[in-house]
């Protein structure tokens, strides 16, 4: 767990969220009232402000900012959604460092791991100095596509794959400019700590500690058995080579920066010269939240259920 977080009665919150959840917007209206019951300082990303005021005749003077002025505006940022808002935010507040909370208004909320109903709460805990600031490692991808050098940044992960062709794809794989193996399948995670309990994981890749400093390389269906996932140092260099008879490969970030790759294509990635700060409550350890989230090491057979006679 990272350093505790006591933040000034001055400090400003963004409100920031998922357009596409109508409880965004019953969410948002609940927390401005508890931020205004405690007299503190917010503004309101645009786009939720304008379904905000239809709820509350009260919301018309809302200190409104545009999507991409809330990390100038803000120093604290909520987030209302998922896991995904969440990435979302992390690109938007990029190297600002400014702290991101996640209320979960999604399905597992492993990095949004506060509920709506724990909102008040949550904001009184966070004003009393029980949330820690976690810093995570982001990875950053280069690659040249029609002439142009672009690079895109991830909290969770960089995917590489075939996007839907039925042909596997090669990818010629260097760690600190030495040849690691050259993956056949259908694509290849580089993820951080933070990715490994998602994409990373369903490819059979290892849970990762947030602390650890490592980027695990996992083969997406990988055509050799023996071809298994492989953590490195995050100071090392990944270059990914990909040899592919298809057009059709994409790299995405975070499941949400896509672009089809120019062949030949070839990928570096190495850790983005910054880090995300997340505001954690300090009770959660990590490995509570796996048991939790993901049923980590829970035995069914142990499950409350009448136990059967003879057994």
């Amino acid at each position: 767990m990272g350093k505790k977080f006591l933040p000034s009665k001055k400090s400003v919150i963004g409100i920031v969220g998922n357009l596409e959840k109508r409880s965004t917007f019953t969410t948002a209206e609940e927390l401005i009232k508890i931020l205004e019951k405690h007299r503190l300082k917010y503004v309101v990303q645009n786009e939720v402000a304008e379904q905000v005021r239809p709820l509350n005749a009260s919301a018309t003077s809302l200190p409104v900012v545009l999507w991409d002025q809330i990390p100038d505006e803000a120093d604290i940022i909520i987030s209302l959604g998922g896991d995904g808002t969440i990435l979302r935010t992390a690109k938007l507040v990029g190297a600002s460092g400014k702290p991101i909370l996640g209320i979960n208004l999604g399905k597992l909320g492993f990095l949004a791991e506060v509920s709506s109903e724990e909102l008040e709460k949550s904001v009184d805990e966070l004003f009393a100095g029980q949330f820690s600031l976690e810093e995570r490692t982001v990875l950053r991808a280069t690659f040249v596509n029609s002439g142009k050098e672009i690079s895109v940044d991830a909290l969770n992960d960089i995917v590489i794959d075939k996007a839907g062709s039925s042909r596997m794809i090669d990818l010629e794989t260097y760690v600190d400019n030495e040849y690691l193996i050259t993956y056949r399948g259908d694509g290849l995670v580089l993820s951080t700590p933070t990715g490994s309990t998602g994409y990373c994981l369903s490819t059979g890749g290892p849970i990762i500690t947030p602390a650890s400093q490592v980027i695990a390389i996992s083969p997406i269906s990988p055509h050799t058995l023996s071809a298994r996932p492989v953590v490195v140092p995050d100071s090392s260099f990944v270059r990914v080579i990909v040899h592919s008879t298809s057009r059709n490969v994409m790299i995405t970030a975070d499941g949400q920066v896509s672009s089809m790759l120019s062949q030949p294509a070839e990928i570096a990635v190495a850790l983005a010269p910054y880090k995300t700060v997340l505001l954690r409550k300090s009770a959660n350890g990590f490995f509570n939240l796996l048991r939790t989230k993901l049923m980590w090491g829970v035995d069914i057979r142990s499950s409350n259920r009448p136990r059967e006679e003879g057994m």
